[in-house]
């Protein structure tokens, strides 16, 4: 038996300071699952900016640079 505290912010820094766990929510879905032990803090970062299509529209405008 232990205790839980759910902990919600847009901040990732503030979250992987604290969590063990991580659910990143998208209007009320479930996008993803962590462990503290299977993300880095930059990979969790990456995933709440946008992930793989915050990758594709960076890629997309340099190549209009």
């Amino acid at each position: 038996a232990g205790i839980s505290v759910v902990f919600i912010t847009h901040n990732p820094h503030h979250a992987y300071l604290v969590g063990d766990n991580f659910y990143l929510l998208n209007r009320g879905q479930m996008m993803a699952e962590y462990t503290k032990d299977n993300v880095s803090r930059e990979e969790l970062v990456k995933a709440m900016a946008g992930g793989a299509e915050l990758e594709a529209l960076a890629h997309e405008l340099g190549a209009k640079g």
